[in-house]
């Protein structure tokens, strides 16, 4: 099952690996796309967006569905 977030605050590369990392620490997460332009995430694997957007708002981003 493949989950879209939208994502606010990215400003750089080094935000998009944050954001990558954070997500592919999350236990059910098989693959992840992360974009700048447009900034969203795209997850696959077997997880809530609630966890997912947990996941990204600790290291201090915004996610919403």
């Amino acid at each position: 099952m493949a989950i879209t977030l939208k994502l606010d605050s990215l400003h750089c590369g080094n935000c998009v690996k944050s954001v990558e990392k954070a997500l592919s620490a999350v236990e059910g997460v098989e693959k992840v796309n992360v974009t700048l332009e447009p900034q969203q995430a795209i997850i696959e694997g077997n997880v809530s967006a609630q966890t997912l957007i947990e996941a990204v708002e600790d290291i201090g981003f915004e996610a919403s569905v």
